[in-house]
């Protein structure tokens, strides 16, 4: 039989035994992982192949020592009577693959998570595993898992813009009561203090689904920012203002007609003297301007001339700010 005329299968086999023993090299690269990752994500059947190829690879040397072939190798001139132990060998070999199959395709390969924290007062830059980039917000926590078929990260709190390296995995992304999927774009994720979720797309295509009393599915084109409520509701999308967009991972903060209680909420992220609202009086108000993130003070002027209200502060050092009466 010519390479030509072997069948598609024992290729494939072929190739992941190939990448079994590349993965196994003590000089392998990263990008070869890489590589290979993009390569065992674009068709199931090669991670059926893969896993096949690894079994058999790890019981080489099991079933070089075991005694029943030693034997059977010494008497190989003679009757086989060893069938029965090889053929018990085979099954448990097709078993463990049959599982191996299963465990592979069921968890994704179990990737290891990953922890992203910004405890600093500044949005920080991270390159992800996968080559995707992340802008964390001051005050913010992801956590990142990347298998064999698909990439996923949680947004635990605070604000994040990702830019999404393209990949046939798909990348799924977990917010609060959402998920958001995509192949290959630019977007911004925020989890407020009440459980709303704003969600902006930069660049690319977006899709979210909502979980909850309202659970609802909408997509997002670029230029195009939402809000999900706490029940799912999806609330309809309307233009995002670039300059509003690109703010924030440049340390800037720009509100337009901003509700206070979310003011509020993403300056405090940028010190260590938190703000709370005391009257609740004040909860509807709405703030237009720009601040340097981490500005108090030039807030609280803000508020105290155009809206009069003023801070005071606690014991626990936390300012209390209260209308004018």
């Amino acid at each position: 039989m010519t390479g030509r005329d072997t069948p598609p299968r024992d290729a494939l086999f072929a190739r992941a035994a190939a990448w079994v023993a590349r993965l196994d090299a003590a000089d392998c690269t990263r990008a070869e992982r890489a590589a290979f990752e993009e390569w065992l994500a674009a068709d199931p059947a090669r991670v059926r192949a893969w896993a096949e190829a690894e079994r058999l690879h790890a019981s080489t040397a099991t079933l070089r020592d075991d005694p029943w072939l030693r034997a059977g190798a010494r008497h190989v001139v003679r009757r086989p009577l060893y069938r029965r132990p090889l053929f018990g060998v085979a099954a448990a070999a097709a078993l463990c693959l049959a599982v191996g199959t299963g465990w592979v395709l069921a968890t994704d390969g179990n990737p290891t998570p990953h922890t992203y924290v910004n405890s600093g007062f500044a949005p920080q830059r991270q390159l992800l595993e996968d080559g995707s980039v992340v802008v964390l917000d001051a005050r913010t926590t992801l956590t990142a898992r990347f298998g064999w078929r698909r990439r996923g990260i949680e947004l635990q709190q605070g604000r994040m813009q990702l830019q999404v390296a393209p990949s046939s995995r798909a990348m799924r992304v977990q917010a609060g009561n959402s998920v958001l999927r995509d192949i290959g774009t630019t977007f911004q994720v925020e989890l407020l203090d009440d459980g709303r979720i704003d969600i902006a797309l930069l660049d690319g295509a977006l899709e979210i689904d909502s979980h909850g009393t309202q659970g609802m599915h909408a997509a997002l084109r670029p230029g195009q920012q939402l809000q999900v409520l706490p029940s799912g509701r999806i609330e309809p999308a309307s233009p995002l203002p670039q300059p509003q967009a690109e703010a924030w991972p440049q340390g800037r903060l720009l509100f337009d007609a901003t509700p206070l209680p979310v003011v509020i909420a993403r300056m405090n992220r940028y010190t260590a003297t938190p703000l709370a609202i005391a009257d609740p009086a004040l909860a509807p108000l709405a703030v237009s301007g720009t601040f340097a993130a981490g500005d108090q003070a030039a807030l609280l002027s803000a508020l105290e001339l155009g809206w009069s209200v003023t801070a005071r502060a606690r014991a626990d050092g936390t300012l209390e700010l209260r209308g004018v009466r």
